[in-house]
């Protein structure tokens, strides 16, 4: 049912409760005062559900009506979906905007800088740049089979590793994202990101966008792999 259809029949039945819903008999009336109804409003026949026949015959051209009604709110439920995940993918880009303007606006590349940068753009509770060579060994053990493939961590970490990280700045509860920063092959800086929610980084998102941060802040910090060969 139409908006302006829905508000018209509201409308006629105000005097039972303006939270009830238009009886039986309002429906009715308005349909057999406004035969064109349909007409105008085909969007509306998406959402009635019509009579089949009478059981056991079975009418092909009804059966093949449902199938091609359920194909079509199929198809539009993925197009929905498509469209959210464009949405997402263009709030995403316009971030990375903006935390480049950042980068590039800065008027010098310390780590404290780009964690400014971070926890200005993202929408996170704690932020750590850290230099691989600074975690003590207990720690880069830990760390070591992700380090040997970094791709960015998300999800709840070891203890040590988050108290090392973070300190007292994330709850024993809270969930973290991590980013290896390489040059020549070996992770020279970590970027540790980190909410209070124990599911606000979780191992099921993706990292491509994690990914694209590591990358900018390499770049922020000159650690790119042609320069660390060049060392």
């Amino acid at each position: 049912m139409s908006e302006n259809v829905a508000f018209e029949l509201a409308d006629r039945d105000a005097d039972v409760g303006s939270d009830q819903e238009p009886s039986a008999e309002t429906v009715l009336a308005y349909l057999r005062t406004h035969p064109d109804l349909f007409l105008e409003h085909p969007d509306v026949l998406e959402h009635i559900e019509l009579p089949g026949p009478p059981q056991p015959a079975v009418s092909l051209h009804h059966w093949q009506l449902r199938r091609w009604r359920g194909q079509a709110i199929r198809h539009r439920n993925a197009l929905d979906q498509l469209h959210r995940v464009a949405a997402d993918n263009a709030a995403a880009d316009r971030l990375l905007h903006r935390f480049c303007e950042g980068l590039l606006g800065a008027t010098d590349r310390a780590t404290t800088t780009l964690e400014d940068q971070l926890r200005t753009h993202f929408d996170i509770d704690a932020c750590r740049v850290v230099p691989l060579a600074e975690l003590d060994g207990e720690t880069r053990g830990l760390l070591a089979g992700w380090l040997d493939n970094p791709t960015p961590f998300c999800g709840r970490p070891h203890d040590t590793v988050r108290e090392t990280l973070f300190g007292d700045a994330l709850p024993q509860t809270g969930s973290v994202a991590l980013i290896a920063i390489p040059s020549a092959g070996a992770a020279r800086y970590i970027v540790a990101l980190g909410r209070h929610l124990p599911d606000g980084f979780n191992p099921a998102q993706g990292t491509h966008f994690l990914e694209q941060i590591g990358e900018l802040a390499g770049a922020f910090l000159g650690q790119t792999k042609d320069d660390g060969a060049n060392r």
